[in-house]
């Protein structure tokens, strides 16, 4: 059997957490970045029912979205020893995964889209172009000013709307301080699962940990950078660079 192909934007945290998944289960995968806005053809070459990322594909099969990737990886693991869904509390660590995709996911890249992609683009585009071909960047900047275009229009970013997204930010970091407030090391049950993978790379964006391979050195925009001053030392974003440096050793 080939390898299985990772297709990814580095900047994405979605895409983080079906990597870290992948790398966590022992199933070796090559990592093809894509350039934002020509990913599209890619995606439809590849037999993606939409265009968004990440997206594998392997034994013949095209797997996207990263919960379907940890649900593919997960059957797939070279290990009895490790599972991201575990039997004893299931329903529940697939929920807080549900929740942390739909809420915190989403919104945590609306906050930083809103002031980078609108105010300060060029603080974004080298993470777009990190690791691609030079054709791939020099495609990048000669489209960068018609993909940042769709971007704003199709997350629906701006100052106001970032406002909004940092206010279910802020309430879902309370959330997850809540979940923490009885001493639990994981989110559900006694081991490391899916729900624990999901908060924590949907997360990193604000904990900027040092093992993640892009957020480490992620340039913030002005405003995003003092709001984040204020989160560093609450429960959750502790514990997202614990998970962190415990969990994504590769």
């Amino acid at each position: 059997m080939s390898r299985p192909k990772l297709y990814i934007f580095a900047i994405s945290h979605y895409c983080e957490k079906a990597r870290w998944a992948l790398d966590y289960l022992g199933i070796g995968h090559e990592v093809h970045y894509l350039p934002p806005g020509p990913h599209r053809m890619t995606a439809k070459r590849l037999g993606a029912r939409r265009s968004s990322l990440p997206i594998l594909v392997a034994d013949g099969q095209t797997v996207q979205g990263s919960a379907a990737i940890v649900d593919w990886a997960d059957a797939r693991a070279s290990t009895e020893s490790r599972c991201l869904t575990p039997d004893d509390g299931r329903e529940e660590c697939l929920q807080i995964e549900k929740r942390l995709d739909r809420v915190a996911g989403v919104h945590t890249r609306r906050y930083y889209y809103s002031e980078a992609m609108v105010d300060h683009p060029r603080m974004v585009r080298p993470i777009f172009t990190r690791d691609l071909s030079w054709p791939q960047k020099l495609l990048v900047r000669g489209t960068w000013g018609v993909v940042r275009k769709l971007m704003i229009q199709g997350m629906d970013l701006g100052a106001e709307q970032g406002q909004e997204s940092r206010r279910i930010v802020e309430g879902e970091l309370e959330w997850l301080d809540g979940l923490l407030s009885d001493g639990r090391r994981f989110l559900v049950g006694g081991q490391f699962s899916r729900a624990d993978i999901a908060a924590a790379s949907l997360f990193a964006p604000l904990a900027a940990p040092k093992q993640h391979p892009t957020y480490a050195s992620l340039q913030l925009p002005p405003n995003l950078a003092a709001d984040l001053v204020g989160w560093q030392e609450r429960p959750s974003v502790n514990w997202v660079r614990e998970v962190y440096d415990q969990y994504r050793l590769t």
